[in-house]
């Protein structure tokens, strides 16, 4: 099926992102390399990762209380500023309790992205199989490989609760900067 000139017009680079890209290639390049190896360095230490984004999880979620209560107090005629003060006071238990207990944090988090990646991964698998949409075999099998996944962290629970998050955050900077890399490639 052709695609409309108005879509195909939209999709194509214009001439001037292509030459900000050409200009900048060495940058993009020194980017995506950088990032390769800062995600190689964290994947390596995974379990170091894990703990210190606990921790900036755990500032983020006390920065959000007092964000929230202060917004409260600032709007006390609002009628729902009590409910902003009740949230805030959950984000501030639920940061500091996560600050005070790392491991456990990680260790919880780990199990629901365990618990996710089963769940998705067999509705993704069940509903490619029952509907047979056109290339159904594709999302069956991404649906079959989340759901190994999940198998997979659940059955290294809690061993994997400590690598787990940072072997994530590893590997997402190194697929970045592969992304970097690709965009720095010269045109063919």
């Amino acid at each position: 099926m052709a695609m409309p000139n108005e879509i195909r017009h939209e999709l194509e680079l214009d001439g001037k992102t292509v030459e900000y890209i050409h200009q900048h290639r060495a940058w993009f390049i020194v980017l995506g390399a950088a990032l390769i190896g800062l995600g190689l360095l964290v994947a390596a230490s995974a379990v170091t990762a894990t703990i210190v984004s606990i921790f900036f999880l755990a500032g983020v979620l006390v920065l959000e209380s007092v964000i929230r209560i202060v917004a409260a107090f600032s709007a006390r005629q609002w009628a729902g500023s009590l409910l902003l003060v009740l949230a805030g006071a959950f984000y501030m238990v639920a940061g500091v309790l996560t600050f005070r207990h790392p491991v456990s944090a990680a260790l919880a988090l780990t199990l629901l992205f365990a618990v996710l990646f089963l769940a998705m991964g067999f509705f993704r698998l069940i509903t490619a199989i029952w509907y047979r949409f056109p290339h159904w075999g594709g999302v069956a099998l991404s649906g079959a490989v989340s759901v190994a996944l999940g198998v997979m962290l659940w059955n290294a629970w809690p061993a994997s609760g400590l690598w787990f998050i940072g072997l994530c955050l590893g590997i997402d900077l190194i697929v970045e900067g592969l992304g970097w890399l690709g965009l720095s490639a010269p045109n063919r």
